[in-house]
């Protein structure tokens, strides 16, 4: 197996959804409908599929439980030729999972349980990175402890990578830790909570990105929104990013989408911008199509289209 040059640290946390007439209330039971298990993970096991599956040797590094999701994780990310190696399977704790409520006008109710991604640490990722010297670039999120990605991001820069720390969902952090990052990638609901501003505040895509990198001290920050495309802020240097117009099916990984893809542009060798571009792109062919991992494009199909 190809050893992989992009290392992605997080979770993997599938959901399960199940519709009903109205969300209960404490001590209450209510009855639902159209109950599903769809193909999803976390946002660790997306990323690094969406950057496999885009054709760049790719390694997840994350922890699973012994039981039926943590199988099927497996068989999915192989499925896409992730590599596995610094996968790790917990001895007490079950694969993680969110269950989503869904009202009659499909507002969702949501919890999550950290389950094994809680066992994510900082040696898991010490060993990966010592493991894998043809790594280039690491890419980590917060549905593992915040201070592991922390420390992850940490690590890679020590050791010559690229890191890029997508801080979702957003946690009320310390803002000088996330300079241990090269880039972040937060949508706009996330840039509020890190700033500490108001979930209402008016704050367009562009200064978030600018007021965040001022606080952070990073070298650039790409605020996602949606059909808006990305606002980045590099060294001072504001710039942004459109999507092409498509029909929305479903916007739901998306996020995940354009991060995978930044990886493997940013790889390949293109600036910020550039890789910013081609990852909205990327990201906009996935929402025209339903689901998370069934939507995730191919190499095939994005150079068809893209190049």
């Amino acid at each position: 197996m190809e050893d992989p040059q992009i290392i992605v640290v997080g979770s993997h946390t599938p959901g399960l959804f199940i519709r009903a007439h109205r969300i209960p209330v404490a001590g209450e039971t209510v009855l639902g409908w159209d109950s599903q298990e769809p193909m999803d993970g976390g946002k660790g096991s997306h990323q690094a599929m969406v950057a496999a599956r885009l054709g760049a040797p790719t390694s997840f590094v994350g922890c699973l439980g012994k039981d039926r999701l943590g199988q099927t994780a497996v068989e999915w990310l192989k499925a896409d030729g992730v590599d596995l190696r610094h996968l790790k399977f917990s001895e007490t704790k079950s694969t993680a999972v969110g269950f989503i409520i869904l009202n009659d006008e499909g507002v969702p109710a949501m919890v999550s349980s950290l389950g094994a991604n809680e066992e994510v640490d900082e040696s898991l990722v010490e060993l990966a990175l010592a493991d894998f010297s043809q790594a280039r670039l690491l890419l980590t999120q917060f549905e593992i402890r915040p201070v592991v990605a922390i420390h992850a991001a940490q690590a890679a820069r020590r050791n010559g990578l690229i890191a890029i720390i997508n801080p979702a969902p957003a946690y009320p952090v310390d803002l000088a830790q996330l300079s241990a990052a090269h880039i972040l990638t937060p949508n706009e609901t996330e840039a509020r909570v890190l700033l500490g501003y108001p979930a209402q505040a008016e704050a367009s895509p562009a200064r978030l990105a600018a007021k965040l990198r001022q606080r952070c001290g990073v070298e650039c920050v790409m605020v996602t929104a949606g059909e808006q495309g990305v606002a980045g802020d590099e060294a001072g240097a504001a710039w942004q990013c459109r999507p092409p117009k498509v029909e929305a099916v479903d916007t739901s990984g998306a996020g995940d989408v354009f991060c995978g893809a930044l990886a493997v542009a940013l790889l390949r060798g293109r600036s910020y911008r550039q890789a910013a571009e081609w990852a909205c792109k990327v990201a906009a062919l996935s929402v025209t199509r339903p689901g998370t991992i069934p939507a995730f494009p191919t190499a095939r199909e994005v150079e068809g289209l893209y190049g």
